[in-house]
């Protein structure tokens, strides 16, 4: 008898609540059904406790489970209007493997020679640029990128002045790249240089040279990277004057980490071709400073400049908070120019065909983050034969070579991507016509850089 009340108090208390949604109602009776049984003797009170106390337990789980199953029921109604939504609104895939990348630069420079005759030279000037990088498949990259400037590749300045003209944009690079594998890639066109160095003696930054190259790097232990980039450049197109100068160039270097320190050098050659076929002011690269040695009879340039290039930069942190990472470097080249055309000196007497770099930085190692801040001081000294002249930096004495001196930087970071920074020249030649006066020259260049 027991066990039908039983059945029928489960049935009245569960089943009934479910098909009815009135559990409260429902539960009220069997309280009063419970307490009838023990007046009358079917149950005693410690049977008629354990009832009730299962009944409560039951009821818990119930709740319970009602509760997950409407949860589960609102996620998955929630993912299918996002998915609707998402579809309606589906960007096509090569957006959605495109980046957008640009900066922004605001200079006041103030320039002074001595004994040019001319009075100081301010200018304000602006400099803009904007690429899209493109990943084709799991394999290709195409870049595009426009500069502000004109057709000097040393300088993507675009300066303050008349009457508020507008500048123009250039191409800044355009290229197509392939990597086969995680260790290598090959790329063509217009591109960023691919040449490690650890300063601007031999190459300015804004140049972006053309041809193929490709770019090998091994790591054999976690601590030590080896990396190869040969490459093939088109430097001009003679049209048919003379044959069309290019270069053959192979880097080859390591980078070995002995935490907090780590150690990068490398060496590279540069076998350029048809140089000395060229006549300034005629078919040689416009953008030439003309300090590189002409000869006598032909007034063509002297020298072929094939050159061994040397690159070392040795840094560490440090256990400073306001100074966390310092690091020396320097840069070596040496040329052909004292041996080339059966001997024939440079322009000034003798072999001028070395050039040199030394360096520090300290601070932060990159400054991207507002009040990271890092501060370089370098000294260099590039013989007029050292290297062509159409390739320093543009803002050490215009781009010469024969020419000596000091560089101090300092860049600090007033917000994320946004600094404010101060470079400082002060340069002169190495030698001067006899009888010439001293041309000492002091740059100094403030920039407000903006970056996405």
């Amino acid at each position: 008898m027991k066990k039908y009340l039983l059945v029928f108090i489960v049935t009245v208390t569960f089943i009934m609540p479910i098909v009815g949604g009135i559990s409260q109602v429902w539960a009220g009776e069997v309280d009063v059904l419970i307490n009838i049984m023990v007046k009358k003797g079917i149950l005693s009170p410690q049977e008629a406790r354990g009832v009730l106390a299962d009944m409560q337990k039951e009821s818990a789980r119930e709740t319970a489970a009602v509760k997950e199953v409407a949860k589960e029921t609102a996620k998955e109604t929630a993912t299918k209007v996002a998915q609707k939504e998402s579809k309606s609104y589906d960007l096509p895939g090569w957006v959605k493997n495109t980046k957008v990348k640009g900066d922004l630069r605001l200079r006041y420079q103030k320039q002074d020679r001595k004994g040019d005759l001319n009075q100081n030279r301010d200018r304000a000037r602006m400099r803009a640029r904007l690429g899209l990088v493109t990943e084709v498949n799991d394999q290709w990259k195409a870049g595009i990128g426009l500069a502000s400037g004109g057709a000097d590749p040393r300088s993507t300045n675009d300066t303050f002045d008349n009457a508020f003209s507008t500048g123009d944009w250039r191409l800044d690079y355009a290229f197509a790249k392939y990597t086969p594998f995680k260790w290598l890639n090959f790329i063509g066109g217009q591109f960023k240089n691919p040449i490690w160095g650890t300063k601007d003696l031999l190459w300015d930054g804004d140049i972006r040279p053309q041809g193929v190259a490709s770019v090998l790097k091994y790591k054999p232990m976690d601590n030590l990277e080896l990396f190869a980039t040969p490459a093939y450049l088109i430097v001009d197109d003679a049209g048919g004057l003379t044959a069309d100068p290019k270069a053959w160039l192979l880097q080859g270097g390591l980078k070995f980490k002995m935490k907090p320190a780590y150690i990068k050098f490398a060496g590279t050659y540069y076998d350029w071709q048809q140089l000395d076929d060229q006549v300034p002011g005629a078919t040689a690269p416009n953008s030439a400073s003309g300090t590189n040695s002409v000869h006598p009879v032909t007034g063509n340039l002297m020298f072929e400049y094939d050159s061994i290039v040397g690159d070392i930069e040795i840094g560490s942190k440090l256990p400073f908070p306001l100074v966390p990472f310092a690091a020396v470097f320097g840069q070596y080249v040496k040329s052909d120019a004292d041996d080339s055309m059966g001997g024939l000196p440079s322009a000034w007497g003798e072999d001028d065909d070395t050039g040199w770099l030394v360096g520090v930085k300290f601070g932060h190692k990159k400054v991207k983050k507002r009040w990271q801040w890092q501060a370089k001081y370098n000294y260099r000294r590039l013989e007029a034969d050292a290297w062509p002249d159409f390739l320093p930096d543009s803002d050490a004495y215009g781009g010469e070579t024969n020419i000596k001196g000091h560089e101090i930087e300092f860049k600090l970071g007033l917000h994320k991507n946004v600094t404010i920074g101060l470079d400082y020249y002060n340069t002169k030649p190495i030698r001067t016509a006899p009888g010439a006066r001293d041309m000492d020259e002091t740059l100094l260049q403030t920039d407000l850089v903006l970056k996405w």
